[in-house]
């Protein structure tokens, strides 16, 4: 169990760290839409920010029933195919599927720079915090459906790790719009 709570955890650091970088990009960088139809960085920014709220909420009420059950004398028990849910997760960090979010989760695009990085902080000293009361195995004593490609239910560390798939997802995408945003001032 161990070893699951450490790959969420280098998963928690490694994705926020990446995104704290995106902070020190050039405005222009930040606002350039190839499309009218398409999402800035700073929008996409900000779209992580109201995904993990939701996440969060869920998370938080589990970690808090998952403390209780465990209190209550539930006993952790890992079933042997527990790594493959782990593996369809990884899905979510590519664009191999479609995705159809919910309209609540659309950014506005009016959210200044420092309050997404504060609220990115905040997200993630709450993933680390939530990690850090399951660290017994805790976090496999509630189950909660991810209807996400068809994922089904996930316990709380599987659930985190979704979290942090999503947000790697989002980071190729705006790699994508860096790039894109690069070639054509290279055509100006």
């Amino acid at each position: 169990m161990r070893n699951v709570i450490q790959v969420v955890r280098e998963a928690l650091l490694t994705n926020f760290g990446e995104l704290d970088q995106w902070f020190a990009k050039e405005p222009e960088v930040l606002d350039f839409k190839p499309d009218q139809d398409q999402w800035s960085i700073r929008e996409v920014l900000e779209h992580i920010t109201m995904t993990n709220y939701f996440l969060l909420l869920i998370v938080n009420k589990a970690t808090r029933r998952a403390l209780d059950r465990k209190r209550n004398g539930h006993t952790v028990i890992i079933s042997g195919d527990y790594q493959d849910k782990f593996n369809q997760i990884d899905v979510i960090g590519s664009k191999s599927f479609g995705w159809v979010r919910p309209e609540h989760m659309e950014p506005t695009g009016m959210k200044d720079m420092s309050e997404i990085k504060a609220l990115l902080k905040q997200q993630y000293a709450q993933c680390m915090y939530n990690l850090s009361l399951l660290k017994n195995g805790e976090g496999v004593l509630v189950y909660t459906n991810m209807s996400v490609n068809h994922l089904g239910k996930l316990d709380i560390y599987q659930y985190i790790y979704f979290l942090t798939k999503h947000i790697e997802r989002h980071i190729r995408q705006m790699q994508r719009l860096e790039k894109e945003y690069e070639e054509s001032a290279i055509m100006i």
